[in-house]
């Protein structure tokens, strides 16, 4: 399942690049930026602010289907989520005019994501760049993303994976063969505080990473910086040693915390959990590059 491809993108790896966004992931980041990508199904999305006032084209449509998740209340569209099942989210795709209602997911079909891909190849190789696998988490669809960057490999397309580390070490494995840059989240090296915060186990990351290390071409570490969560340099300090004792990694990213996702989350109906201020604190970052550049040989760049 995927749920995005977005083009002439220069900020997930080298050159200009082409984004396939897939579903499912195996954290529950409160920050998350593309929390429609967490489930590994399809999610619908409701803006109240688009919807048309006399429309009555998604109820007509959920009635057609037998949907009983979707009614009006006082002149409003009130959408029921647990009452709508994964065949009827099919049915109502493309049935709002406004897209207020939109549906976020469509199946992955290999061979046409492949043709897809490849519509870019003259801008790739123009610029050096390629293809980007993201998420969600890829690697939850690990033999999907296996094929397309073999045959990306095949057609000299670079291919690059924004990954969580978080999934069993055999789908790391099984892509790292055709995967030129991996650019990887290390959130924390705390065990306990990551589990807190992102529901997931900090012991698997790092044990991916320390095999990963060296077989990969290249890994590039990203760390949200999130207020709370791992915004003291002493926890900077330590994500910068682990990743400076990764053979393959010379390079790492802090990325300030912003708020960019949250209308997202109204929209899906979920609650927001992080902080409504970005991250403000830009003597931390530089006291973490300057750390970097006295203590290990990574190059630490800043990016919003």
């Amino acid at each position: 399942m995927y749920f995005n491809i977005q083009r002439f993108s220069t900020h997930d790896g080298d050159g200009i690049r082409t984004i396939l966004f897939l579903k499912g992931c195996s954290l529950s980041c409160p920050w998350c930026q593309n929390p429609e990508s967490r489930s590994e199904k399809r999610s619908l999305l409701f803006d109240q602010r688009s919807c048309l006032e006399e429309c009555q084209l998604c109820i007509a449509a959920s009635h057609k289907i037998g949907c009983t998740g979707i009614s009006r209340e006082n002149n409003q569209i009130i959408v029921n989520r647990k009452a709508i099942n994964q065949e009827q989210l099919i049915a109502l795709e493309n049935v709002c005019p406004t897209q207020a209602l939109s549906v976020c997911g469509q199946q992955a079909e290999s061979e046409m994501l492949f043709e897809s891909l490849m519509k870019d190849k003259p801008f790739y190789d123009q610029s050096q760049g390629g293809v980007t696998f993201s998420g969600g988490e890829p690697l939850m669809q690990a033999g999907l993303v296996t094929e397309l960057a073999k045959k990306l490999k095949q057609n000299n397309v670079s291919t690059a994976i924004e990954s969580c580390m978080h999934v069993p070490w055999k789908h790391v494995e099984q892509v790292a063969p055709y995967i030129d840059c991996w650019l990887a989240d290390l959130k924390h090296t705390d065990d306990e505080k990551f589990l807190s915060w992102a529901k997931g186990s900090l012991k698997r990351i790092k044990e991916n990473f320390r095999q990963l290390a060296p077989i990969a071409k290249r890994i590039v570490i990203r760390v949200p910086v999130v207020s709370g969560f791992n915004d003291t340099i002493e926890e900077l300090q330590q994500i910068i040693d682990f990743a400076a004792s990764l053979e393959s990694c010379q390079e790492l990213h802090l990325l300030p915390y912003h708020t960019l996702g949250i209308n997202k989350y109204r929209l899906l109906d979920m609650p927001y959990l992080c902080s409504d201020k970005p991250l403000n604190n830009p003597e931390l970052l530089e006291s973490a590059q300057t750390y970097a550049s006295k203590h290990t040989q990574l190059n630490v760049i800043v990016r919003g």
